[in-house]
């Protein structure tokens, strides 16, 4: 039994000792950062238990681990975990001037508008110069990451250069393995040193150094290896989310994708051109769906939100970006060293498939593919939950014998003389694993939705917003509120504009508050817009708004309270004081323009004022503030 989950887990369980020296350091790092007390004592029971590691028991590479405890707290002292890498300010000239080089070539091969800014996105791995529209649909349908530099693009890159230089017969073996890794390690600083590219860049190299001594790691080794030299090597900026995401792709792919193998048919080993196409995109479906169960986590708990129809559209758009890169790149370099008419043919493919990128991004937002499902305050924590039972899933999963599977391989070229699943058994193992790998998509996907959060009530100095029962008010001018009150509402439509099945209206008092809520139209088109103004504002694409007199009293969510704003020199005390003789609530007092007016000087006056005792005075800073979401 033991040797037979040794062999089913072999590349879950480190064995060098590097990776077990880069465990303790990470461990006490997680201390560092979480439990930073702990760091001296934890450190004091390792140097310890060196001495009983080394002679009396346990194995030999157990004391590694104990090491790299001792070693991170040696790095702590000398100052060392606050470093950032070296040349990381050089680098940013060079990226400048990298950018630059690309522009002036894309200038003379004269690409212009979108196109221009998808093909800088893609070379430079940065998603800041796409347009605010191509950008929220490429966000939505989960492939920003191929405007990231990432490993991705590292991958295509040494790849295609090693597939060239091998065919060079007085290269020899070393030279179009070694070229390769430094041509990107050129690339990486070209590019400013971004974490998750040099992470991509240390995984090649270390691949490279096998290769080179004809030596093989197990992922666990080439994992934590890596994640232990990035950290090494820049210690201020590892383990940030852009590592994470591109850790976690990269550790689903090389964990995840042997056990997802088994939750779907095999293929037929005949290489007829049916099979050879099934496999193909059966192969890419695995891999994107590895990808995105390591990062799930990250994208749910930092954003708040997990494109689940990303797989659909990474399934059409990645091949297509394995045959667009490189052509990208040779036609850089053709047009850089002035061979115009020899680039001419490959641009010509290359904005055929630029388009083909673009139109697809955009219509698979447009058809609301995305799928995308947002998990805020507990459903966060229920989400990951869900994934990590999913997790543990395929961790005994992986305890199936896989040999009988492989002997029998679904034959889908001729399904009339298919005989690979006549026995029963086999037939409902997989049938099994794709059913319940299916159901914990589904369980994923709605785990957002099944915890109730509460109704939205929350605002600052200028700008106050809630949900009523069957409407929601923006009040106040937005355009002098703050950035996170704005960013709050415009990335999850789903959780203000539609978590109330009620909603049939949106209140605003100015115009500048549209774009805060223009997302939330867009998705419901039955949604009438109420403009709380002296006139109608004409701005094109809505014309339908409906003219009503500004609003003073509201209900608060989820009590019976309401909230009736008080502007100083307006409004009149006497019908202050007849709207507050029943019921409870707050009065928000909107003082004069340069007055300032104390709440609680109102609320010690508040029985001469004729108000009720169920009411009190607030002032705009005591509005609750933005929730953590």
């Amino acid at each position: 039994m033991g040797e037979y989950l040794e062999q089913n887990y072999q590349d879950w369980v480190p064995s060098s000792s590097f990776s077990y020296l880069v465990l303790g350091l990470l461990s006490t790092l997680f201390l560092d950062v979480f439990f930073p007390d702990q760091v001296l004592i934890w450190t004091a029971i390792h140097s310890i238990s060196i001495i009983f590691f080394s002679f009396l028991f346990f194995g030999k590479k157990a004391p590694y681990f104990s090491w790299g405890v001792i070693l991170f707290f040696v790095l702590a002292i000398c100052g060392y975990t606050k470093r950032s890498a070296p040349f990381l300010e050089k680098s940013a000239s060079w990226k400048k001037e990298f950018s630059q080089k690309i522009n002036q070539t894309l200038d003379r091969a004269e690409i212009q508008g979108r196109v221009r800014e998808i093909s800088l996105g893609l070379v430079l791995g940065d998603s800041k110069g796409l347009d605010k529209e191509f950008k929220k649909n490429a966000r939505e349908g989960g492939i920003l990451h191929l405007f990231a530099a990432s490993g991705l693009h590292l991958g295509i890159l040494i790849g295609c250069m090693f597939a060239v230089l091998k065919r060079i017969p007085f290269l020899g073996y070393y030279i179009p393995r070694i070229l390769p890794v430094l041509f990107g390690l050129l690339y990486l600083a070209c590019l400013g040193f971004p974490i998750s590219l040099a992470r991509a860049w240390i995984f090649s190299a270390w691949i490279l150094l096998q290769s080179l001594f004809f030596r093989k790691s197990k992922p666990a080794d080439l994992l934590i290896s890596s994640a232990g030299l990035v950290y090494i090597w820049d210690p201020v900026r590892s383990f940030g989310v852009s590592f994470l995401l591109s850790f976690g792709a990269v550790s689903g792919i090389l964990l995840l994708l042997p056990i997802f193998q088994k939750c779907f048919p095999p293929i037929s080993e005949d290489k007829t051109i049916l099979t050879r196409f099934i496999g193909f995109w059966r192969e890419n479906l695995l891999v994107s769906l590895s990808a995105g169960i390591g990062t799930l986590p990250s994208l749910i708990y930092y954003f708040g939100s997990y494109s689940f129809g990303s797989l659909g559209l990474n399934l059409i758009l990645v091949p297509i970006c394995g045959i667009l890169l490189p052509l990208l790149y040779f036609s850089l370099i053709l047009e850089s060293i002035y061979l115009s008419l020899f680039a001419q043919p490959v641009w010509k493919i290359v904005l055929f498939l630029l388009e083909i990128l673009e139109k697809t991004t955009l219509y698979w937002g447009e058809s609301n593919w995305n799928w995308i499902h947002y998990y805020r305050g507990n459903t966060k924590f229920f989400g990951l939950g869900i994934w990590f039972l999913f997790l543990l899933f395929l961790f005994l999963w992986k305890l199936l014998p896989s040999k009988k599977i492989e002997n029998s391989k679904l034959d889908l070229s001729n399904s009339a003389n298919n005989k690979s699943l006549t026995n029963p058994i086999l037939k409902n193992i997989w049938i099994a694993g794709f059913c319940i790998c299916c159901g914990f998509q589904f369980l994923l996907a709605n785990s957002s939705k099944w915890i109730r959060l509460p109704d939205v009530f929350f605002g600052d100095r200028f700008t106050f917003f809630l949900q009523e029962k069957n409407r929601l008010v923006l009040a106040g001018k937005c355009k002098y509120s703050s950035k996170i009150l704005y960013k709050s509402l415009g990335k999850d439509p789903e959780r203000f504009c539609t978590s109330s099945k009620n909603l049939n209206e949106i209140y605003i008092e100015h115009e500048s508050c549209l774009d805060w809520v223009s997302e939330c139209l867009k998705r419901n088109q039955n949604l009438s817009l109420k403009y709380g103004g002296k006139e109608k504002p004409k701005i094109a694409g809505f014309e339908n708004w409906i003219l009503i007199p500004k609003l003073v009293e509201f209900h608060l969510p989820d009590s019976e309270q309401r909230l009736i704003r008080f502007e100083i020199g307006k409004d009149s005390l006497i019908t202050l004081a007849n709207r507050t003789k029943k019921g409870e609530g707050i009065i928000l007092i909107l003082p004069r323009f340069g007055i300032k007016e104390d709440p609680r000087e109102w609320n010690r006056f508040r029985k001469q004022l004729g108000i009720a005792p169920g009411w009190k005075f607030i002032g705009s800073d005591e509005l609750p503030g933005i929730p953590v979401l």
